[in-house]
């Protein structure tokens, strides 16, 4: 009999503790995830924030938070989560009455994109760890990986030709009167520009440079095609990372870039249109584009595009650009279009990212105006 009256009153309690439990988990109960910096460069580290508060008297024994993310945020290798499409992350809470519980784990931010996480689901057991109870909290939290910097190592010989004789030919158009600053000397400057006293107190050449009289563009072309079917997302994503280091080139330069591209803006679906500017601000617009551009197998025709830009600039006032196409798509019909711009009286560079081992027949490597940007294979 006195078993029989335990088993009751455990009973009653387990009866009564789950339908005060069930009514009120939820109550004082939020939980949030965040990312410490919003805007962060491909190859830096990231803090993932989550926090969970109970705000009310009842403790809560076991919280279960549930969320996935990108798997292109590293971690460290952990219990926790899981890696499929998605990197499903499973965090398991117990707090007290009144508890606030906050947890930050670094990642790496492996690849440029925008990412988001939108819902956290939460799953709360009850004090005998029987009975579920679930809710879902709408939360938004965003970070924009921006394309990785290109190390100096990195810089094929050949482009450094390239970009030199452009700066040159923008540089012809100096005024020797509107004097800008000092800067170190580059390959493709004259000796004239070099300041003496700057370089004996520095210990290296240095050079006065001045402010253009006519100010000329830089007009970056970006081909999202690749001309490749084996790993053709590892090029289209060297590609980006090519115009990334052009635009922070010659904005540095003070010389304005322009962007154009056949690649679309994942959100929004627009295509990729950028006017010339030459501000830190101007590089910053450039790199969140290039962050946001989707990479697949479909897109515009850049043979029109090409002819689109050329046929509004070229041919009113921007005879005077330069303009650099960076593709790896190379078959006649891009070509020909080019050598007829050519012939018009453009000048056109082109830089083909390409797996090392190839070659970039039939065009030749090496040349004045055509340079190989070789791109390390991965698996």
């Amino acid at each position: 009999m006195r078993l029989l009256l335990v088993v009751l009153i455990g009973a009653a309690f387990y009866f009564f503790q789950n339908l005060i439990f069930k009514k009120n988990w939820y109550k004082g109960l939020d939980v949030d995830v965040a990312f410490e910096k919003n805007t962060v460069r491909e190859g830096d580290r990231n803090t993932l924030i989550e926090v969970v508060k109970n705000d009310k008297f009842l403790p809560l024994p076991v919280v279960l938070l549930k969320f996935a993310l990108t798997r292109t945020f590293l971690f460290p290798k952990e219990q926790s989560a899981s890696v499929t499409d998605l990197y499903y992350r499973k965090e398991y809470f117990s707090l007290k009455p009144y508890q606030s519980v906050t947890r930050k784990y670094t990642f790496l931010a492996s690849k440029r994109g925008e990412y988001r996480i939108s819902s956290l689901d939460v799953v709360c057991k009850d004090y005998f760890f029987a009975g579920n109870s679930f809710g879902g909290w709408n939360r938004f939290a965003s970070v924009l990986v921006l394309p990785g910097r290109i190390g100096n190592g990195e810089i094929p010989q050949d482009l450094i030709h390239l970009t030199g004789d452009i700066i040159s030919r923008i540089r012809l158009t100096e005024d020797p009167f509107e004097f800008r600053g000092i800067r170190e000397y580059q390959p493709y400057d004259s000796y004239r520009r070099i300041n003496w006293k700057a370089t004996a107190k520095n210990d290296f050449l240095e050079v006065n440079t001045f402010h253009t009289t006519n100010k000329r563009n830089v007009v970056l072309l970006l081909n999202m095609e690749t001309g490749t079917v084996r790993r053709g997302d590892m090029i289209a994503e060297a590609a980006i990372k090519i115009t990334s280091y052009l635009a922070d080139y010659f904005i540095t330069e003070h010389i304005p870039v322009a962007l154009y591209s056949n690649g679309r803006d994942a959100e929004s679906k627009e295509l990729i249109r950028m006017e010339a500017g030459s501000d830190e601000g101007h590089i910053r617009s450039i790199d969140v584009a290039l962050a946001k551009i989707e990479v697949t197998e479909m897109y515009d025709s850049f043979t029109s595009l090409l002819d689109e830009v050329l046929s509004e600039q070229f041919s009113e006032n921007g005879q005077g650009n330069e303009y650099i196409i960076i593709s790896n798509y190379r078959k006649e019909n891009l070509i020909r279009r080019v050598d007829e711009w050519k012939n018009a009286g453009a000048r056109i560079g082109m830089i083909i990212p390409e797996y090392e081992y190839n070659s970039i027949s039939p065009l030749a490597e090496n040349g004045t105006d055509i340079v190989k940007w070789p791109i390390g294979w991965e698996g």
